[in-house]
């Protein structure tokens, strides 16, 4: 219960902004080198684990858990995925 009380989600958040890029980009880069050495699944499951810990990270800080980051995360997997074909 103390733990859900003191972790915050974002009330403000645009779905446009530098960070909602640096997210995209974030995750397109890290798809793209951890597809390097490992299958796609293994390299989504990375990417996507390192972007959702993050946030988590976020939800006791002053930025707040973001779903708009997430999204963003897997837009940015999705474009890996697709030029790596």
């Amino acid at each position: 219960m103390i733990y859900l009380l003191s972790f915050g989600f974002e009330t403000k958040d645009s779905w446009f902004s530098k960070d909602k890029f640096k997210h995209f980009f974030t995750s397109y880069i890290i798809y793209s080198f951890s597809r390097e050495n490992l299958n796609k699944e293994k390299a989504i499951s990375i990417t996507f684990s390192i972007g959702i810990s993050k946030e988590i990270f976020d939800g006791f800080r002053k930025e707040k858990f973001s779903y708009k980051d997430l999204v963003w995360d897997i837009l940015g997997i999705c474009l890996g995925v697709m030029i790596y074909k």
